[in-house]
């Protein structure tokens, strides 16, 4: 496995001893913190036998600190004749740190290794855990500092349960002019604040919005906002295929909160606001067609009365997803490589640590549940 002379591995070292604050080697059994300089420790890797590769990964996993661990996938054990060639040993370390609401992204880079005259065809992994929301996370120093186009020979996959990502980073939905909204953005959620009245404007203009080439009532009305673009692979071995969004009225939350702070009491803690049901609906073609946002009022069952805040209303919007498709058998063959010690027989170790990892039911849940974006409106009382 040893890798020192690959042209990629010699790129991404200056990020990993930037990143470092700690070194261990897998001796065997032994787990152990290497003193002295990174650089150098990076440069003179050792082989050792039957290293605990699924320890140390769990210990990677329970950790709080990214780290990246280097193999080459192949877990053997004195117990074990031959080695684990289908044995999801990373599975626990894998599903432990998505549950924490973390990423992994994982390079692999194919080489040939010889052994006893023949030539295996095998993988060296470059495994990180870390976080992508985590400024000057190690992937994105990487990113920054490597040109991975110059080793097309080198994949990523990157595998995560929550934060799905928006395909432009720091963006807003887009309100429909009519309304001359002020919005502010902050990453995952904004907040609007409507200029106009629903009777004058956003009833006449949006609910009841009518086509300009016929003149006829368009079904679903006018998006009142969207464009908001997500990345429906942002989580790796799963395609977002459908999402939802769910409206609730804050008008009295925020109220209380207004007259907290007014009063210098302590303000902040979790909320549980009255759901608006059959209020606002998702574009579902446009989101099937181009993975775009846009919001519509549901025309069919829209109910003014239901808007009773004074002297405004205030309610919240919450984009979650809905449905996903497992998609990792596209990916597979990133994590197979041959087997050393069962020659002819190809070692999927990695794959199906990966594969077990994503049924987990508790992966599965957090996927379903996992809020894409929040939208929180300002607008006068109906």
């Amino acid at each position: 496995m040893l890798g020192q002379n690959s042209p990629f591995y010699q790129a991404l070292v200056p990020s990993w001893v930037d990143a470092a604050d700690e070194y261990y080697s897998i001796k065997g059994a032994q787990i152990t913190k290497e003193e002295g300089n990174v650089f150098s420790l990076l440069k003179s890797i050792t082989n050792y036998d039957y290293a605990d590769l699924k320890t140390a990964a769990e210990k990677m996993a329970e950790s709080r600190n990214e780290s990246v661990l280097l193999t080459d996938g192949e877990y053997f054990q004195k117990s074990i004749a031959l080695g684990n060639v289908n044995n999801p040993y990373l599975k626990d370390a894998f599903t432990k740190w998505l549950k924490k609401g973390h990423d992994i992204y994982i390079f692999s880079e194919p080489y040939q290794e010889p052994y006893k005259g023949a030539i295996y065809n095998k993988k060296r992994f470059y495994i990180i855990f870390t976080d992508s929301r985590l400024e000057g996370n190690i992937y994105d120093k990487i990113t920054q500092t490597v040109k991975l186009e110059a080793y097309p020979q080198v994949e990523m996959f990157h595998l995560s349960a929550s934060h799905p990502a928006l395909a432009a980073e720091s963006t807003h939905t887009t309100p429909n002019e009519m309304l001359s909204a002020q919005v502010k953005g902050f990453g995952t959620f904004e907040a609007q604040e409507w200029q106009v009245d629903w009777e004058d404007a956003i009833e006449p203009y949006i609910v009841n919005a009518v086509s300009n080439s016929t003149g006829q009532p368009l079904p679903d009305g006018a998006a009142f906002t969207g464009k908001l673009k997500i990345d429906r692979n942002s989580f790796g071995g799963y395609r977002i295929t459908d999402v939802t969004v769910r409206s609730y009225d804050i008008s009295q939350e925020f109220t209380n909160f207004c007259n907290a702070k007014n009063a210098g009491q302590k303000v902040g803690g979790k909320i549980t606001p009255t759901e608006y049901k059959n209020f606002v609906k998702i574009d579902e073609s446009e989101f099937k067609k181009h993975g775009v946002i846009d919001l519509h009022f549901d025309t069919q069952n829209f109910d003014p009365s239901i808007l009773t805040g004074a002297p405004c209303t205030y309610f919240k919007l919450d984009i979650c997803i809905s449905s996903t498709e497992n998609i990792f058998k596209q990916y597979e063959a990133m994590f197979t490589f041959d087997s050393i010690d069962q020659p002819g027989q190809k070692n999927v170790s990695l794959a199906e640590s990966i594969k077990q990892c994503l049924a987990e039911p508790s992966i599965k849940d957090m996927m379903a549940t996992s809020p894409i974006y929040t939208i929180y409106v300002k607008a006068n009382k109906r």
